[in-house]
Parts: structure tokens; sequence; C-alpha cells
């Protein structure tokens, strides 16, 4: 045990883990500070605005960052690497162009449900390019292994993104509260460059043949639509309450009740960060990938059961304790959405990820599929009919689905008996 524990160490398991703690942390701190400072009205409002930007930004790059991250975490020649590097930067940055058409449309002709939402919804039409150069300069160091920096560079920016926030909330309100995110990641973009310019050279010419990019392409499109579709049972509920209630104090309350159960995914999301690249690289030594699987489930599910059962039975001490009173109508919401968590966390998030390390995103793409299909339904249908108490057991019902469809046939791929996954 203490070699391993030196072992993760020296790897820079526990740099991530404690990077991602102190994101969390802080993002989280951040989230009570905007709470605090603006009324509960603006604040949904703000949410119902930046809520869309997010949806919008969950098929950022058409997943081009996974794939940079699966190709690259291989043992291939540093020029194979730079020209992957280079060729997804401009990929990505030219999906950007279509996302922000997407937020410009949808601001302003679409049916915002809470009207204050629409000029907001406008000023985040440049969001999608800061924010892809952030994940794309990040997932460059996790690719390299470079786990110390990948470390730093997410704390830096978690610093920068919620302080700015802050600052903006208190001298301008939500356009202030945009405006400081928009700084935050300006700033660490800049830093980006600095930290991988010893990786990857900013405008290099360099591209890989057609027949690797067309892997590339085929690989990211199916990894990021996946990973889409799963984070898109914390989003599209909100969307469908601005939409259908209406109401930016009810969308205050639901979205308070998220925050908990949401921002407690670090767990096996930083599992994942370190684990994910080492999958890769032992596609062919079935031994170690079924050993270290029976550690990852062990450590994430128990975790998750512990926390998930403390938000659930502290639920309206936690609630008046963080952000008051106001928002104790949160707590229904928090309770159902902690028993999703642990299950989401536990047996969900975990095996898609395995199974993307072990190049099975054409299951995973369609598991997402399948359960997207159902988020939508379920979170129209039980909204209109119990308002946001209904998005609430949609997202614990489409987890579940999820679950199901996951974790079986990850347990089957690892354990048919094959020495070797690749």
């Amino acid at each position: 045990m203490g070699e391993k524990l030196k072992g993760l160490f020296r790897g820079g398991f526990f740099h991530i883990l404690g990077s991602t703690f102190i994101n969390k942390i802080i993002a989280f701190l951040s989230n009570i500070g905007i709470v605090r400072i603006l009324t509960k009205t603006d604040y949904g409002v703000f949410t119902g605005a930046f809520n869309v930007f997010f949806i919008v930004f969950l098929f950022s790059g058409l997943g081009i960052t996974s794939g940079i991250l699966y190709f690259c975490s291989k043992d291939i020649p540093r020029e194979d690497r730079k020209s992957y590097y280079a060729w997804s930067l401009k990929f990505g940055l030219g999906t950007e162009l279509l996302l922000s058409a997407a937020i410009v449309l949808y601001g302003a002709f679409g049916n915002v449900g809470i009207e204050e939402t629409r000029g907001y919804i406008l000023s985040l039409a440049a969001m999608p390019f800061v924010s892809f150069l952030f994940d794309y300069y990040a997932v460059i160091l996790r690719a390299e292994k470079d786990n110390k920096t990948y470390s730093l560079y997410l704390n830096i920016h978690s610093v920068l993104y919620a302080v700015l926030a802050i600052l903006g909330a208190l001298c301008a309100g939500i356009a202030g509260t945009i405006a400081g995110r928009y700084l935050a990641y300006l700033l660490a973009d800049v830093l980006g460059v600095r930290f991988c310019r010893k990786y990857a050279e900013i405008g290099w010419k360099g591209k890989p043949e057609a027949s690797r990019r067309k892997e590339l392409t085929r690989y990211s499109v199916k990894a990021g639509i996946t990973s889409a579709l799963n984070v898109l049972l914390y989003r599209l509920d909100v969307w469908v309450i601005t939409v259908v209630v209406a109401d930016a104090a009810v969308l205050a309350s639901y979205k308070i009740g998220t925050q908990l159960p949401e921002n407690m995914n670090f767990i096996p999301q930083c599992m994942m960060v370190y684990y994910v690249p080492l999958f890769v690289q032992h596609l062919g030594d079935g031994a170690w990938i079924r050993s270290k699987t029976r550690e990852i489930y062990l450590l994430t599910g128990g975790v998750s059961l512990v926390l998930g059962a403390a938000v659930f039975l502290l639920a309206p001490q936690l609630v008046t304790l963080l952000w008051g009173s106001d928002y104790l109508d949160a707590v229904p919401c928090m309770r159902i959405l902690a028993v999703s968590f642990v299950i989401l966390s536990a047996f969900r998030v975990t095996s898609t990820n395995i199974l993307l390390s072990l190049k099975r995103a054409g299951y995973t793409l369609f598991v997402s599929i399948i359960t997207g299909a159902a988020n939508i339904g379920l979170d129209v249908w039980l909204t209109v009919r119990y308002g946001s108490i209904g998005a609430a057991w949609a997202t614990l019902i489409v987890t579940v689905l999820a679950a199901a469809l996951s974790f079986p046939y990850a347990m089957y791929i690892i354990y048919s008996g094959k020495k070797k996954y690749e």
C-alpha cells in the first residue's frame, strides 16, 4: 500500500486530486458569494442566461479535446503530437464559430422563457472561444502527463474565475459577473500559451495525414457527443424550468438544489483525469486494467455513498448555512439529486470513461443517445406536470437508466477473458 501511494504521488495523482478539490471548493464558494450579492430574481436570470452557454458549450470542438487526450497519451513521436495539437486547435476554433452563431440565434429569436435573460445570452456569444482555449491547453498538459503543471493551471484559473466574477457582481450585478468570467478566461489562455509552448507550437503548420485526421475526428465526435449528453443531465432540466415555469425565483432555488450534488462529481472526474491516459497506455495489459478498475470503483463508490448520504440527511441545515433560509424550498430537489449523484458517480461517470479509454466510444455514444432522448422526454413531461421537483425526478430516473446500460457492459468488456483491449 505504501509503494502504491508513493507511485500515485510521483505520478501526480494527488496533485490532480488536490487541485480538483481546490478548484471545486473555489467554484462553490464563488457561487455562494454571487448568490449572496445578487437578489434571488437576479440570480435566477443569471442562471437562465449562463445555462444556455453551458448547453451549447457541451459540444465545444465537437469533442476534439477528447481526441487529443486519447491519441496523444500514446507513446508516439513528438512531431506527430505537435501535428495533432496544431490541427486540433484550428478544427476546434472553427467549430466554436458555429456555437457562437447558435448562441446569437437563440438569444435573438428563441423562446428564452424568462425574457430578462435575452440580452445576457447575447453577451455570451464570444464565450465559446475563450473557454475552448482554456480546455485545449489543459488537455495538452494532461496528454503530456504534466500533472503538476496541469494542477497549477487549474488552480490559477479557478482563483481568477471566482475573484473576478465576485468583483464583477459587486460592481455591476449580472453584467459584471459575466465580464469577470470573460477576463478570467482571457488571462488563463495567455498563461496556457506559456505553459504549453514546450509541447505545442502556436501557428505550427503541420497536420496529421488524412487517415489519421479522419480517425481523430471520428473518435472525437463520438466521445464529444457522449460526454455532452452525459452532462446534459444537469443542464437540460435548468433550461426546461426556464422555458416551462418561466419564474426566475423558482429557477434560482432549483439551481441551488443542484449545487452540492453537481459539484461533488469531482470525485470520479479527478480519478479519471489521472487514470484515462494510463488506461490508454496499458491497453495491452489486461491484468493491470482489471486491477485498476476494481480499485477505481471501490474508491469512488465508497466515497460517493458517504457524501451523498450526508447531503441527503443534512440538506436543510446545509442550505440555510450556505445560501440562506430564502432557499429552503431547494431541499426536496437537493435530496433527490443527492441520490442521483451516488449512482452517477459510482457507476455512470466511471464506466463511461473506462469504456472510452478502451476505445468503446461507439457503445457509449449509443447509451448517451438513448438516455439523452429519455432525458428530454422526461424533463419536459415531469416539469410540466410537477414543476421543478419533476425535473429532479427526471434526472434521477435517467441516471439509473444510464448506469444500468453502462456499468454491466464495462464489466463484460473488462472481465470477458481478453488479455488485450486494442
